[in-house]
């Protein structure tokens, strides 16, 4: 991360640490509205039991068991620090973050910290967990609905810290040995000067400030958006990346390909700009990994008809063109198989060494549970992986059953259903858009292959 103050964290060994906090991973050049609009204000990380003991700051709690979980909601990188009595770490094996996701007793997975108090190292006593936004150059003014919740035994406690404005940094709260029982405070304390300031708090020596970074370069064609639609992409762009680093492949390149469903049942979700935002949505997915930043878009009706592709500098024009209304061209009912021969076809005129992520919008009522079955196992040779994304309240048939489909050499399906996109946060969308993608992208190609070889965390 990089502020004001930030610098080259460092310690007798701690290279892993310096280069997360002095790194400039992503760009920050968007406005607050935008990133205001992405995550709904005050949403829990998960919905709150009845009996959930809400904190505030300073509160503090005995924990019933050694076995802890803390889940955080809302745009967020997560770090936590294993500490001595004095308060300070004794070395790199103490910090979890992404690029380091576990110590003795401490596992970090995307948002959510998972503590076994028994085997922490020895000498600890204090566990702090620290926030920072996950696009860098923003503060938590910009950032919303950050919370957690806890869950220990038959405790289940949540918090949400005071809204901050200059901070980049947060403590949300800390587990801590006090009289040879464990026990967690909620924090909410900020630091304006990032993960810098917070580390020399913890005892970590911070150098000097690297040389900034390179600018980087514009997504091909955004400079003919709106500005408002042009900040939003960015925006989404950043989350995407972050996404994909969550899972271990923010180097991950691979075209990105459309299919909106057009049957007579998603007229009034036309109408309703559903599908529009949905494809607005979607489109940042090829600017993060698409290196023509573009998307070759079908539709699905009773046959499948390929239609323009969806250039990022054509955004408006093309949503307007065929998300206004509901395309009547391709029939009014559901020809899964047929979508899925039409897609195939079209990448088998492509390079093979490329993987393909397909965003497959179905508002359910699948026609033919036994040949779309068929039409996907047969896919399963072809370097493609198919994201069904369930946009209505239907019946999805065998898309959702997608994941107990047995006998494939591949899993090359995901699925998951979206009652409504809109109250989805962008971060929370593209976290499932390519959970399962990298992991089939590792399956699918040999090691040593340039798709794998593209994976990074």
């Amino acid at each position: 991360m990089r502020n004001r103050r930030a610098g080259t964290v460092t310690t007798a060994n701690t290279p892993r640490w310096a280069e997360y906090v002095s790194t400039s991973r992503l760009r920050s050049t968007f406005v607050a509205s935008a990133i205001q609009a992405s995550v709904p204000h005050g949403r829990p990380a998960q919905p709150y039991p009845r009996h959930v003991t809400v904190l505030s700051p300073g509160q503090n709690l005995p924990l019933p068991s050694s076995s802890v979980r803390v889940e955080v909601s809302g745009a967020v990188d997560l770090t936590a620090l294993v500490l001595s009595a004095s308060g300070t770490v004794d070395g790199d094996a103490d910090m979890v973050f992404f690029n380091q996701p576990s110590a003795p007793g401490a596992r970090l997975g995307g948002s959510v910290l998972e503590v076994d108090l028994t085997g922490l190292r020895g000498g600890a006593e204090r566990v702090a967990l620290v926030a920072s936004p996950a696009v860098t150059g923003q503060t938590f003014g910009q950032v919303a609905g950050v919370a957690l919740t806890l869950t220990s035994g038959s405790l289940t406690a949540s918090f949400a810290p005071a809204a901050s404005t200059t901070e980049s940094a947060l403590v949300l709260c800390e587990l801590y040995l006090r009289g040879g029982a464990w026990k967690v405070r909620a924090v909410g304390q900020g630091y304006s000067d990032g993960l810098a300031g917070l580390a020399r708090d913890f005892g970590v020596d911070v150098a000097d400030d690297p040389p900034a970074p390179a600018p980087v370069s514009l997504i091909k064609g955004e400079e003919r958006l709106p500005p408002e639609m042009r900040q939003a992409l960015n925006l989404r762009k950043d989350l995407v990346t972050v996404s994909l680093r969550k899972k271990g492949a923010s180097g991950l390149k691979a075209r990105v390909i459309g299919v909106l469903d057009v049957s007579g049942s998603t007229a009034g979700m036309y109408r309703r700009g559903v599908f529009a935002r949905a494809v607005e949505r979607v489109m940042p997915v090829a600017a993060a990994m698409d290196d023509d930043a573009e998307m070759q878009m079908f539709l699905m009706g009773a046959r499948a008809l390929r239609v323009d592709d969806l250039q990022v500098g054509d955004l408006p024009q093309w949503l307007a063109a065929y998300t206004a209304k509901r395309p009547a061209d391709a029939g009014g009912t559901n020809n899964e198989p047929a979508a899925i021969e039409e897609v195939l076809r079209f990448v088998a005129t492509q390079s093979p060494d490329v993987p393909t992520l397909v965003l497959f919008f179905h508002d359910g009522g699948v026609t033919d549970n036994r040949r779309t079955e068929a039409a996907i196992r047969a896919a399963v040779p072809s370097p493609v992986f198919w994201q069904f994304i369930g946009l209505g309240r239907s019946n999805y048939g065998i898309l959702a059953r997608l994941d107990d489909l047995a006998g494939r050499a591949v899993d090359n399906t995901g699925f998951f259903a979206l009652d409504d996109i809109d109250a989805v946060p962008d971060s929370e969308l593209y976290d499932r858009l390519v959970h399962e993608f990298p992991d089939w992208v590792r399956a699918f190609y040999p090691a040593g292959h340039p798709a794998r070889a593209s994976l990074r965390g």
